[in-house]
């Protein structure tokens, strides 16, 4: 027992030494935070594995988590260029299952620039590493999807970059580019003597896209290829994955829009495997009130799934919201309760070449009740449900299961004010209400007052 009582002390402590004051940059233009997360969770299968799981797989096993995120956060602007970096680092104690015990990663820089006064850029670049039994709380409850994972106990780290550029050619014409790297490497434990099994993969790509809007209604065209490599037990499978994309978005009211979209992606194989074409389609329909959010959609898409190594044809419905309440505050716009959460489903078939070799089925529900007494303290309650069930056997990569979490979490950040944040500008509307404005779109130029 005292092996087991050390570690969360001495994290509470270093915990509670971290958000001590401290003094952030005396001018406006950057600021310096001490932030962190604490969370008491439980699930009744710790480890995602199936009811009935035999070696060398772990035990269908309940435990409860403890868990502590102490980080450092730091906001820096100029004029024409905004950056926030951040990281986190997090620990995880089971009370019951020592060896479950772990330490996490999480680091982040975000950039956005203005390079004229038409053009902008953004960027981004993510690690993360930790186990993939503490994985399903890192993304916020509106951001969960459902999505084919590895199941059982193991490590991984993650590696995600991003570029885009936005070129106002008028104000109704806009280009764009983008560059993308993934990488994710995963590592299941063997127990019982059998060997680790480690799966994963990258892709490199980028695209381009132009934008055409009227008062209402906007057109789109993309084109994106990635270089793909899947890492599989069998042998790495190579392809270059190229899509072509046609969309068309709809302002019905101020508050409410839809977008459809169809396109074609061609998965080429570099491995002397046949190629396949398949076509994907979407439609969504996006509710933006003046604070918070609200949407659904279905979908149809190819593309890699780098949780399971394989490439994949996905068929997604989905609804997700983060709502203000209108309890325990007097100003709607500055609201202290939340609801938030997503609802979906998805079946991914697995490709390899032209054929497809087995389906797994994933259901999600992730919720949470939200109250945030000041700008710098959030409590949350959330509750969470996942299932997955194979259609086929696809390998030691997908496991029927099903897990239940329930999550009480308090997240705080010292001082309250940052110095700079990164601007809203991947908006679904056409009118781009929604974005935050920078640059001229804050004090467009023009001739002085009384000019």
């Amino acid at each position: 027992m005292g092996r087991r009582i050390r570690f969360p002390v001495e994290l509470a402590l270093a915990g509670v030494a971290l958000g001590s004051p401290q003094v952030a940059g005396a001018d406006d233009n950057y600021s310096l935070h001490v932030i962190g997360s604490t969370q008491a969770s439980w699930t009744d299968n710790i480890f995602a594995v199936p009811d009935d799981a035999a070696a060398p797989l772990p035990p269908h096993e309940g435990d409860v988590l403890l868990q502590f995120r102490p980080g450092v956060l730091g906001t820096y602007e100029t004029p024409r260029t905004i950056h926030n970096l951040e990281y986190d680092l997090e620990a995880n104690l089971y009370l019951d299952h020592d060896e479950a015990r772990s330490l996490g990663h999480v680091a982040t820089w975000r950039g956005f620039f203005l390079t004229s006064p038409r053009t902008e850029v953004q960027t981004s670049a993510t690690f993360t590493s930790g186990t993939l039994a503490a994985l399903s709380t890192r993304a916020a409850p509106v951001e969960g999807q459902p999505q084919a994972t590895i199941s059982g106990n193991g490590r991984y780290w993650a590696l995600d970059g991003g570029q885009g550029l936005h070129y106002g050619v008028t104000p109704e014409l806009r280009l764009t580019q983008g560059l993308q790297v993934r990488r994710f490497s995963s590592t299941i434990d063997g127990l019982a003597g059998a060997p680790d099994v480690s799966t994963g993969g990258y892709e490199i790509g980028g695209g381009l896209g132009a934008d055409r809007g009227w008062k209402h209604s906007a057109i789109a065209l993309s084109a994106q290829t990635r270089y793909v490599t899947l890492e599989q037990v069998a042998g790495d499978a190579r392809s270059l994955n190229n899509a072509l994309t046609l969309s068309y978005r709809r302002d019905f009211t101020p508050r409410w829009n839809g977008m459809a979209d169809g396109g074609v992606v061609w998965v080429a194989s570099l491995d002397d495997a046949p190629s396949m074409v398949q076509p994907t389609v979407g439609l969504s329909v996006s509710y933006a009130p003046v604070w918070g959010m609200a949407g659904f959609q279905v979908r149809r898409t190819t593309a890699p799934n780098l949780y399971i190594a394989e490439n994949t044809i996905s068929d997604l419905a989905l609804v997700n919201a983060s709502l203000p309440l209108p309890w325990l505050t007097d100003d709607p716009n500055l609201p202290k309760l939340t609801a938030s959460g997503a609802l979906g489903a998805s079946r991914s078939q697995v490709i390899r070449g032209d054929e497809v070799t087995s389906t797994i089925n994933v259901v999600n529900a992730d919720v949470a009740l939200t109250y945030a007494p000041r700008g710098d303290v959030t409590l949350a309650l959330r509750a969470q449900h996942l299932r997955q069930i194979p259609g086929d056997s696809v390998g030691v990569a997908a496991f029927e299961y099903d897990r239940t979490t329930v999550v009480l979490q308090a997240t705080w950040r010292f001082p309250e004010r940052l110095a700079a944040e990164i601007p809203m500008r991947d908006s679904l509307r056409v009118d781009r209400s929604d974005n935050t404005p920078v640059g001229e779109e804050v004090a467009p130029a023009g001739p002085a007052p009384g000019q």
